[in-house]
């Protein structure tokens, strides 16, 4: 399970107080009073108010708060009415740990006796508590918002980040949802009126519905710098549902008791009323009026609400009729299309006294899904009966509205001919995990085990994968050519290089589906796995709960570098029971504390050979075995011992420790993938010269020479290079040679990050400086350049004594002059920072032998 919500159950709360009163001042122009400004005057955005016309046009644009956008999110300006001349003390009241203050000030105008107070907040840090910002008068609340962060953005959590407060949103809003509204439990009243008419707006009856309960009341009217007469007036009234049950809000647009009626108003000034005849459902979360039908696409078996694809607009077909004396009447209406999930559309009033059919438009649906077949019509609902019967619910209400629900099923399909579709699912609740979800892809390794038909033998295979997408298909139409059949496979096992964060793969869980045509359906559950390392600095420590500690108790200088990693309790929330369990996960984990290598490595990736191969904390069988590694898997070397070459250093499943490489009757239990290829030596003497070279490897095995190899090679060198084997009497350019199982613990500490589109300039250049000549480069790069130019980048680094002193060179007569380039890199999808490598010249004298080779690192 990826986790994406914080939330504390212990936030210490901290107040600043800012008070501020004014006696009457001998002014009659806008003032600024306030003197303490904590930015730059000059850096001050535009949109952020400096003076009491720009307040004053902040709030009929925006209302009382405004966040600032694109790159200037962290910033968050709250503007609030005052009357500085009365005898009331005004205060803003800022609580919990806020972010910095930005800009503060205080505009007055003694002709309006209105003063504006402007405070913008930065914020700074990735990491904040929630917090709210209050405008008190003689310590009584008048206004109180609220808000969180995401990163650096600010974020308004209170019903005013959509509710409008000033007129340019109130029009807005009337524009997109009308005069009456619902926006999940909470509905919206819009009301215009005109100042200078006896009309005014008044709540029919206030003892509604003990269901709902009025949440605010908004006037939105133009705020102006000098007093004006009449005009129109805007108000809002908003109810939040608390329970579910029916309800039912009248406001009118009556006169006034206290307006004289001389002269009366006239019928062009009426308005109609407005009523909200509601039915409250879903645990008082959802409101529907009169007339709605709520509709939700959902999962068959999950009944979770489908996600819409980018773009598309499901549609529901009708077919609604009546009978009248003159016959059925058909209300031919089009298709009713919805962009959201759940989506309201208008069709519960064709419940009662209609013979009402509809259903869903095959196309705009989530692709995976489809309609079910039926014998003879569509799937639906039909005057009352639906077809098919599980296809859908139908929930009518006593207020004309429905609760509708199409439960879809996911499309049977099967992969393509020889493929394997892997897909990664939550092992705690099946879901299919979302890579957006994570911060970057990961790689998976496949080894597969089955019968070969032609051999009878059998065999295996494994894939190095980087998961792009989810489900992913694997290609195996090579190894199906050879033999395989996906019905013989007789074990699959998927080993992880780099999971996502605090993820683990379950093998004893993984499901495997065989189709006709050769084709295999692979479930991989991913376990949610908690590190305890919420400072990320690599180790699980007291330190680390410390941390957790002082965070639960709200102290204002902390941050958590990775509070997934303390989510024990697995909730989606950190609170005293993660601490608890965090504790006794320590007190575990130290004693399964792990021996440090002496030397840390970029390890080579090797495949473990025997099954259950033993991992022990320490260099030694006398240390805790704590794992049994199955065979084929792949991991990698990350360290050793300086005096012990047998064990090494690695990890597997989240758990650090050692294996025995060589058993005691001198067998590998594991087998490195790094192979040294195609070295190649050339001979130039200054005159034909018969030359014995000999190739002692300690750390690698000897696997294809040409000519071939034994006990050494002795052939007959000139001076241009040509050489004449004395075995088989062939002539050749070079000796050639290449090595398997690869133990070489090679050199990253310096080298060079390249583009893969650069990789022919970079040899280019580098070999001809090292003292290549042009043919002996140009074969270089002819073998090299197709391995590496379509990568995204490459770590390149030339080595020195780690290839030398494993692949020693005997040559007789000895040379005057020896060049040995040997280049190892490992393909990475992104550059990386590296210490560039200081390379030497090569000057050719006497008898010159030339060598160059490479080696491949898998990242």
């Amino acid at each position: 399970m990826m986790l994406k919500k914080l939330s504390a159950a212990v936030t210490a709360a901290t107040t600043a107080i800012i008070p501020f009163y004014a006696d009457a001042l001998n002014v009659f122009t806008p003032v600024s009073v306030y003197a303490e400004e904590t930015s730059n005057e000059a850096s001050i955005p535009d949109w952020i108010p400096q003076s009491f016309e720009d307040a004053v046009s902040f709030r009929n644009t925006y209302g009382a708060t405004h966040i600032g956008e694109q790159n200037e999110s962290d910033l968050l300006c709250v503007v609030f009415q005052e009357r500085p001349y009365s005898t009331n003390k005004y205060n803003i009241k800022n609580t919990a740990a806020l972010p910095a203050e930005y800009y503060h000030n205080v505009f007055l105008n003694e002709d309006t006796d209105t003063a504006y107070e402007v405070i913008t907040y930065k914020n700074a840090w990735t990491s904040q508590p929630d917090f709210k910002v209050q405008l008190s008068c003689d310590s009584e609340v008048q206004e109180e918002y609220s808000f969180t962060s995401s990163g650096t953005q600010v974020i308004e959590t209170d019903i005013y980040s959509w509710l409008p407060d000033c007129e340019k949103e109130y029009e807005a809003y009337v524009k997109e949802n009308g005069a009456l509204s619902v926006r999940d439990n909470i509905i919206v009243f819009c009301m215009d009126s005109n100042a200078g008419t006896p009309l005014i707006w008044q709540e029919k009856s206030h003892n509604y519905s003990p269901n709902i309960e009025r949440i605010a009341f908004v006037f939105c009217n133009t705020e102006t710098t000098e007093p004006v007469d009449g005009g129109e007036m805007h108000e809002i009234v908003a109810y939040q549902a608390v329970r579910d049950g029916y309800a039912k809000i009248e406001w009118e647009y009556i006169p006034s008791m206290t307006w004289e009626l001389d002269p009366p108003f006239s019928e062009k000034d009426m308005k109609p009323s407005l009523t909200a005849d509601c039915a409250v459902i879903n645990d008082a979360q959802t409101i529907l009026l009169s007339g709605d039908m709520r509709v939700t696409l959902a999962d068959y078996d999950t009944g979770e609400p489908l996600t819409l694809p980018e773009g598309a607009i499901p549609r529901i077909w009708t077919d609604i009729r009546q009978s009248t004396p003159d016959g059925e009447v058909f209300l031919n209406m089009q298709p009713c299309g919805f962009k959201q999930n759940p989506a309201i559309v208008r069709l519960g009033d064709f419940f009662d006294g209609y013979d009402l059919s509809f259903g869903l438009v095959g196309d705009g649906l989530p692709s995976e899904y489809s309609l079910p077949d039926t014998d003879d019509k569509s799937a639906g609902y039909y005057n009352g009966t639906i077809v098919p019967a599980d296809h859908m619910t139908v929930t009518k209400y006593d207020n004309n509205s429905a609760d509708v629900v199409f439960r879809l099923k996911k499309k049977q399909s099967i992969p393509d001919e020889n493929t394997v579709r892997l897909t990664l699912v939550d092992a705690d609740n099946g879901k299919v995990l979302d890579l957006g979800d994570y911060d970057s892809k990961f790689e998976l390794i496949p080894a597969i085990h089955y019968n070969n038909e032609e051999t009878g033998l059998s065999d295996f295979c494994s894939r190095y994968i980087l998961l792009n997408s989810n489900p992913y298909i694997i290609d195996l139409s090579p190894e199906a050519s050879s033999g395989m059949k996906m019905s013989n496979i007789t074990n699959l096992y998927i080993n992880s290089s780099s999971l996502p964060l605090h993820s683990r793969v379950s093998n004893d869980h993984v499901q495997t589906t065989v189709y006709d045509n050769n084709s295999m359906d692979v479930t991989v559950p991913l376990k949610f796995i908690p590190t305890g390392d919420v400072n990320a600095d690599g180790n699980f420590s007291i330190s680390d709960i410390v941390l957790l500690q002082k965070w639960l108790l709200g102290a204002s200088d902390t941050a958590l570098a990775d509070w997934q990693a303390a989510n024990f309790y697995n909730d989606d929330a950190l609170d005293f029971f993660d601490l608890i369990l965090m504790r006794r996960a320590l007190i575990d984990h130290n004693a399964r504390a792990y021996v440090e290598p002496d030397k840390r490595v970029w390890g080579n990736p090797f495949v473990v050979y025997e099954d259950g191969l033993k991992m022990y904390l320490g260099p030694d069988e006398s240390y805790d075995c704590v794992a049994l590694i199955p065979r084929n898997t792949r991991i990698k070397e990350n360290g050793y011992q300086e005096d012990n070459n047998i064990w090494l250093f690695t990890e597997y499943n989240d758990q650090k420790g050692w294996i025995r490489t060589v058993k005691e009757d001198g067998s590998r239990t594991v087998y490195y993938e790094a192979v040294a290829a195609k070295p190649v030596i050339y001979l130039y003497p200054e005159e034909e010269t018969d030359v014995h070279v000999e190739l002692e490897l300690t750390e690698a095995d000897l696997s294809t020479t040409y000519p071939k190899y034994n006990n050494g090679w002795d052939v007959t060198a000139s001076p241009d290079g040509s050489l004449l084997n004395k075995a088989d009497v062939t002539h050749h350019k070079y000796l050639f040679w290449d090595a398997v199982n690869c133990r070489t613990r090679f050199d990253f500490s310096k080298g060079f990050c390249v583009a893969g589109s650069d990789t022919e300039s970079f040899l280019r250049e580098k070999l001809t400086y090292m003292g290549l000549t042009e043919e002996e480069m140009n074969e270089f790069i002819v073998y090299w350049l197709p391995l590496m130019e379509h990568n995204a980048y490459n770590l390149i680094a030339f080595q020195g004594d780690a290839y030398t002193d494993s692949a020693k060179l005997n040559i007789t007569p000895a040379p005057d002059s020896l060049l040995r380039i040997f280049m190892t890199y490992v393909p990475l999808e992104e550059a990386v920072d590296i210490q560039p490598q200081q390379l030497e010249t090569f000057e050719r004298k006497g008898f010159t032998v030339v060598e160059w080779g490479g080696c491949e690192i898998k990242s």
